[in-house]
């Protein structure tokens, strides 16, 4: 697998310190850049291939908020990952589709924790839908009840469930909820 390319904004040098430092325990991830200025960082992003962002929520040229609105307008296919001190942003975060929001002072086990996710979601390929029905499944639910739940018939429950066991390489059910516990899928 190729190295995650990764950038990282934020205003605090401490923080971006931190960063680079608990990077080097990765040998899957490539730091493209670090930016302390938030429009420098987010024309590098615009511009160049980045598979993982990591920004600031609140910056003073441009906050992360209006970094992923931008992103995700011009559906570049770079993921992103919030951080904060506050908690409080976590539903924006949600509605501005971003892969993770990690609290400030970000530990190694929580970084640990995204990129390992990150590495198993950009892997194995799931979609939006697809993590949905996985996530169904893993709390039980049949074809049919995921199926009236989503709005979708069984068949199509069916055909999801079979290319998401194909794409994770695991031959039945109970292998692909282990596969995706593991890798902090669901």
């Amino acid at each position: 697998m190729d190295k995650i390319k990764t950038v990282v904004i934020d205003e605090d040098q401490n923080t971006l310190n931190r960063l680079k430092k608990l990077f080097l325990s990765f040998d899957d991830v490539e730091v493209l850049e670090v930016f302390k200025n938030s429009k420098d960082g987010l024309d590098y992003v615009l511009n160049n291939e980045v598979d993982l962002l990591i920004t600031e929520i609140e910056m003073p040229k441009v906050s992360g908020l209006e970094i992923a609105k931008e992103i995700n307008k011009r559906t570049i296919d770079t993921k992103i990952v919030f951080t904060s001190v506050h908690s409080h942003y976590a539903i924006k975060a949600v509605k501005h589709s971003v892969f993770d929001y990690l609290l400030k002072p970000i530990s190694i086990d929580e970084l640990k924790n995204t990129l390992k996710r990150f590495n198993t979601e950009y892997k194995i390929n799931l979609n939006t839908r697809e993590l949905q029905i996985l996530r169904e499944m893993s709390n039980g639910l049949s074809s049919a009840n995921i199926g009236e739940k989503l709005f979708i018939s069984k068949h199509t429950v069916d055909t999801y469930r079979r290319t998401i066991l194909e794409k994770a390489e695991c031959q039945n059910t109970a292998q692909l909820i282990k596969f995706a516990l593991s890798n902090n899928l669901i």
